[in-house]
């Protein structure tokens, strides 16, 4: 074969070539390394756990989340007697439409000997239900509960929500519905004198609805 014919040949090999291996190269991907410290197989690592708030109102279950002991110490501006209480549950029928209830007690005394332990001198309760409906209803029924069993019932808006003041020879209260959750606040009478009560509570009820210590005033 003569040098012409050589090239020729040669041409037309690495025409057939060069496709062959361009194929075989888009063909074969390089694997691509997984970041270091991931996992797989595992739900736990990629599912988000549901929080206790997805099916109603997320309730607290420590009273220092709702309103810390130093601040009720400073809000009422006098010795609480006795201990503290707390009562946490979520296990309330379907149908009442509760989702969970915490209750903060204060100022909780011994009962004398023979006889019944004095009520708290301040108590704190935050109940979640399973929408602001179920939330108001329970406002309305204990309102209406107040009313036939002779307490004094006053309507009274704190830091733009309408509540109701509650009072009886025994304590004042008040309540309140505030999206999917109701607040009730109580003092007992004789913590503070007389023309202080409503302002003590209306502070307590403003510290339990997340107001700033600085803003917080009587309505």
């Amino acid at each position: 074969m003569g040098p012409v014919a050589r090239r020729i040949a040669l041409a037309a090999l690495l025409v057939l070539l060069v496709p062959g291996c361009s194929n075989g190269d888009e063909d074969q991907a390089l694997p691509v390394p997984s970041p270091a410290g991931s996992t797989t197989g595992d739900p736990s690592a990629s599912e988000p756990i549901p929080s206790p708030g997805e099916s109603g109102a997320d309730v607290p279950q420590n009273c220092d989340d709702v309103v810390p002991f130093t601040r009720i110490v400073q809000i009422v501006a006098v010795p609480l007697e006795g201990g503290t209480g707390r009562v946490y549950a979520d296990d309330f029928p379907a149908d009442s439409g509760r989702t969970a209830r915490l209750t903060c007690q204060y100022g909780v005394r011994p009962a004398p000997a023979g006889g019944e332990a004095p009520p708290p001198q301040v108590e704190i309760s935050l109940s979640g239900y399973v929408d602001g409906d179920a939330a108001r209803t329970r406002l309305e029924d204990t309102v209406d509960s107040a009313r036939a069993g002779g307490q004094q019932v006053q309507a009274q808006a704190v830091s733009g929500h309408d509540g109701f003041l509650l009072a009886d020879a025994e304590d004042i209260t008040y309540v309140v519905a505030v999206d999917d959750r109701t607040l009730v606040v109580t003092l007992a009478r004789g913590v503070v004198p007389e023309p202080a009560e409503q302002v003590v509570l209306v502070g307590l009820v403003e510290a339990a609805l997340g107001v700033p210590a600085a803003t917080a005033s009587p309505t």
